[in-house]
């Protein structure tokens, strides 16, 4: 994730250019935010924070870099702190929504991250995530990295915004999100394929196929 402070003012950017569709329908998923106390995880440069405060919510964000860290802070639309997902510097059960958009592709251990949103989550909270979606991650690897194994542990090159920018993330499996361990918690209430081509490169031509997912857990107890 130190790639991100490379290019911070790049991609925050091109993400609140081309995927204005992709955020519309991921925030028409979530509850009712007034007076919610939210966390958004993998906050960036608080740009979805700042739609989430607009909206009543109290807003906590964090994420990684330093840098869209300090973008999010001049926002002044919530508190947010320099983290990892893999350990959220929060304790338990004080959120009544925690979000993740496009970030958690990104961890070694997708299961152990939504387990840490569910532990800081309240009982009967949401936890809402939006992902890459693992075949575009096995397209990707095939094409740009020469892996066909679905099932290998690997990293994964990925070019957005007409190839101006290169990542490398990690590859993941749909049932790194229905990890049982995690549905032993939650109440899975949306499992959802979309596609938001053009802010993701196309990687097999005229191929149709999903390039993101959204998930929607409540937390039980």
């Amino acid at each position: 994730m130190e790639e991100y402070d490379q290019f911070a003012k790049e991609y925050a950017s091109g993400t609140e250019d081309l995927e204005q569709k992709t955020r519309r329908e991921f925030y028409s998923r979530l509850p009712e935010l007034k007076g919610r106390v939210l966390l958004d995880v993998g906050c960036g440069c608080g740009h979805d924070g700042a739609y989430y405060a607009s909206q009543g919510a109290v807003v906590y964000g964090m994420d990684v870099s330093e840098k869209e860290i300090a973008m999010a802070q001049e926002r002044g639309c919530g508190e947010f702190v320099t983290a990892a997902m893999e350990s959220l510097p929060y304790g338990n059960e004080l959120f009544d929504v925690v979000t993740s958009l496009y970030a958690i592709q990104h961890t070694d251990d997708v299961p152990h991250s939504i387990l840490e949103m569910i532990r800081v989550a309240k009982p009967g909270g949401t936890i809402a995530i939006l992902a890459k979606h693992p075949f575009r991650n096995l397209l990707e690897s095939y094409v740009n990295d020469g892996v066909s194994d679905y099932y290998a542990k690997r990293k994964v090159t990925s070019y957005i915004f007409n190839k101006s920018i290169k990542l490398i993330e990690n590859g993941h499996t749909m049932m790194d999100y229905l990890d049982p361990e995690v549905l032993q918690s939650v109440s899975l209430e949306l499992l959802e394929e979309r596609t938001d081509f053009p802010a993701s490169d196309q990687v097999v031509a005229g191929l149709t196929y999903p390039t993101y997912m959204m998930l929607k857990y409540r937390k039980l107890g």
